[in-house]
């Protein structure tokens, strides 16, 4: 299995950011409420909170996977690696919708909608 999405590195500046959302689509979505920037495509969504013109959290619902949960588990996992080192990654909380992972090496965290197979990454620091 490979991740298709493009990475968009925490820390950024809105700029680069867009550059890659552009590099996926012209057609970027822009919700001024929450300062949020997306794009979409048949395959996925994805996307970014932006905070002092830095992007702060990343955003993908990726329909990679679904097809079972171990497809599932093999996709979180690929979008870890992206964030920082799988040994780095500790689970968190786990409420019945939402699996938290926090990474204190690298400054992110994790929130995976499990129902929905939504990723959300946060740089810590911003």
């Amino acid at each position: 299995m490979q991740l298709i999405s493009p990475h968009i590195p925490l820390g950024i500046t809105l700029e680069q950011g867009l550059e890659i959302l552009k590099s996926v689509s012209p057609d970027i979505e822009y919700s001024e409420e929450e300062s949020f920037y997306k794009v979409t495509t048949d395959s996925f969504s994805c996307g970014f909170y932006e905070k002092n013109k830095m992007v702060s959290s990343t955003w993908f619902d990726d329909t990679l996977g679904r097809d079972s949960d171990n497809g599932l588990n093999l996709k979180v996992t690929l979008y870890l690696e992206r964030y920082g080192e799988i040994p780095d990654w500790e689970d968190g909380v786990n409420n019945g919708w939402i699996q938290f992972f926090t990474n204190a090496k690298s400054g992110v965290d994790l929130a995976y909608g499990i129902h929905k197979d939504v990723i959300r990454f946060n740089q810590t620091s911003i």
